[in-house]
């Protein structure tokens, strides 16, 4: 009876120690990295690789190692995608740290032909925007123009209306003189007409006395122009004096044609013309020259060189 219970214990216990142990590995701890490449850690703004993908095995893009063509031809697009977008970007991150030398830099590769002016305007803009962004640079934006009150719409209606009868009434007076009425008879008739209508004329030059006044008065302070280069300013002053010496030769043209005959004129005009034709280019295209470095430089929406 001992020998029974004996072995029966022996049995209860030995069969539950058994099944308490855990079934052997099928490979020994660490066995599931050996001879297994970790798979390829893409950059974050690609986000997740495809969910689906064929069973095929190819060369990966990149130096990715090995995978499905589906995993090669995301990572192509997304290799392209990023070679696309710094080709796009016009600054590279070195030139983003120092944007006001490459800023000189690239207005002396431009003066110098180094680079196209289209180039140098693009490159100058997104360092203007960058500047602009870290407070280095301030963009001033064009003001609003003011409201103009209706008492000033009426104003000014009311001397457009007055002018244009005045001009009516001249026009008329000097019709009544003939066809054949001489250069003396006009003026004459239009001097005697000022003079009898004199209150009329001051009363439309008190007009618009008042109207600027208004205008004046509600127009917005000016935004502050960026500084000029001392090489700009240079080129400005030269084209405002050759600017000035051709106006002094205009008037004293006008001044000699008032005395001369039809023919006369037109011979001074030409003769004129073709004396000054090479000075009038030398303006036209050194004014051209100032406006597009300016544009270059300083140019914003609240500023304009349509004035030199």
């Amino acid at each position: 009876m001992k020998k029974t219970l004996l072995l029966t214990t022996l049995l209860i216990f030995g069969t539950s120690s058994v099944f308490s142990q855990s079934p052997p590995n099928s490979k020994p701890d660490g066995e599931f990295s050996k001879g297994e490449k970790p798979k390829p850690k893409f950059p974050l703004h690609w986000g997740k690789p495809p969910l689906f993908q064929t069973k095929d095995i190819v060369d990966l893009p990149g130096k990715f190692g090995k995978g499905s063509s589906t995993l090669a031809s995301w990572i192509k697009s997304n290799i392209q995608r990023d070679v696309e977008k710094r080709e796009s970007e016009i600054l590279t991150d070195d030139e983003r740290k120092n944007p006001r030398l490459i800023e000189s830099e690239t207005l002396k590769a431009v003066k110098d032909g180094k680079i196209s002016k289209e180039e140098a305007r693009k490159k100058l803009d997104a360092l203007r925007e960058e500047m602009a962004k870290t407070g280095e640079r301030k963009l001033p934006r064009r003001p609003q123009k003011p409201e103009i009150s209706e008492e000033v719409k009426s104003q000014i209606d009311a001397v457009k209306e007055l002018e244009k009868a005045i001009h009516s009434e001249i026009k008329a007076q000097v019709a009544e003189l003939g066809k054949d009425a001489t250069k003396e008879e006009i003026k004459s008739t239009v001097e005697a007409f000022k003079e009898s209508n004199k209150d009329r004329f001051e009363a439309i030059k008190e007009a618009h006395s008042s109207i600027r006044t208004n205008l004046e008065a509600n127009r917005p302070e000016k935004p502050e122009r960026p500084e000029l280069t001392d090489d700009l300013k240079v080129k400005v002053d030269a084209l405002h004096a050759k600017r000035k010496e051709m106006h002094e030769a205009q008037k004293e043209l006008h001044k000699n044609l008032k005395d001369a005959s039809q023919d006369e004129k037109k011979e001074m005009i030409t003769a004129f013309k073709e004396a000054n034709k090479e000075k009038h280019d030398n303006i036209k295209a050194q004014a051209k020259e100032v406006k597009e470095e300016i544009r270059a430089l300083v140019e914003t929406d609240a500023t304009r060189t349509s004035d030199l």
